[in-house]
């Protein structure tokens, strides 16, 4: 990577600030479909939508990472992108988003990048790498999460929302949150990663449904039926495995 511009060394990714001044941004501010990244980004993840499922816009944290010039954004164009380009990609993702400003905290838990395939029309690598990638992104306190059009993975609180669905398909990287247990519900290792960081601050609503998803009833030798802690490790019937669950894991 370079130490002044910050470049990945593998893919040539280059993130730009996506709503800084034009001047400190020529080749965002220049391309197609930065107008249409930028409108996306302020009209949908800002704002409400009467299918989510709860109260509050879609995204809680976009709006406090474009105030905050905190939002970062590359084009890779060309239809050519394969498995192998994405990977790397995500590779150069991985290394240069500790680098990207803010670099000190609370202002860097708000920022995240966006690497956008304006002209891709396959997703399935996109699905198949992100999957792939999480787990070193989560075990670092990343999320990455894919976007792209008519993405049908469900939403958390309304499972037939598709929050993924995007105009420009896309990879984003952003810090964990501590309301993001339910992505990472379905493997052990994403456990593991959340709880070390969030254990002593998890939300109420997240420890309730935390309990509700690791206390199963029982019932003894008398009838009664009582609620235990599941230690198994194999998945129930109510917690399918992710190619299971409305043939898409929730994944993000």
């Amino acid at each position: 990577m370079n130490t002044d511009r910050i470049v990945g060394t593998r893919s040539g990714i280059e993130p730009v600030n996506l709503f800084a001044p034009d001047p400190e941004t020529p080749r965002i501010a220049a391309h197609p479909r930065a107008a249409e990244l930028r409108r996306w980004t302020r009209e949908y993840l800002c704002q409400p939508h009467p299918d989510l499922g709860r109260s509050g816009p879609v995204c809680p944290y976009t709006s406090r990472a474009i105030a905050n010039h905190f939002l970062w954004a590359a084009f890779l164009e060309g239809r050519s992108v394969d498995a192998e380009h994405l990977t790397a990609v995500v590779d150069d993702l991985f290394d240069l988003f500790p680098a990207l400003p803010p670099r000190d905290e609370p202002d860097s838990k708000l920022k995240a990048v966006l690497a956008v395939f304006p002209d891709l029309t396959e997703y399935a690598d996109i699905d198949a790498i992100q999957y792939k990638q999480k787990s070193r992104f989560v075990e670092m306190g990343l999320m990455l999460g894919q976007f792209y059009p008519g993405c049908t993975a469900p939403g958390l609180h309304n499972p037939d929302f598709p929050a993924l669905d995007a105009p420009l398909p896309m990879l984003a990287v952003r810090y964990m949150a501590p309301t993001d247990f339910p992505f990472l519900s379905t493997r052990h290792e994403w456990m593991d990663s959340y709880l070390k960081l969030f254990a002593p601050a998890i939300p109420k609503f997240i420890t309730s449904t935390m309990s509700d998803r690791l206390v199963q009833p029982t019932e003894d030798s008398t009838g009664h039926r009582d609620r235990v802690r599941d230690t198994t490790t194999a998945p129930s019937a109510a917690d399918p495995l992710p190619n299971q669950r409305n043939g898409r894991d929730n994944r993000n």
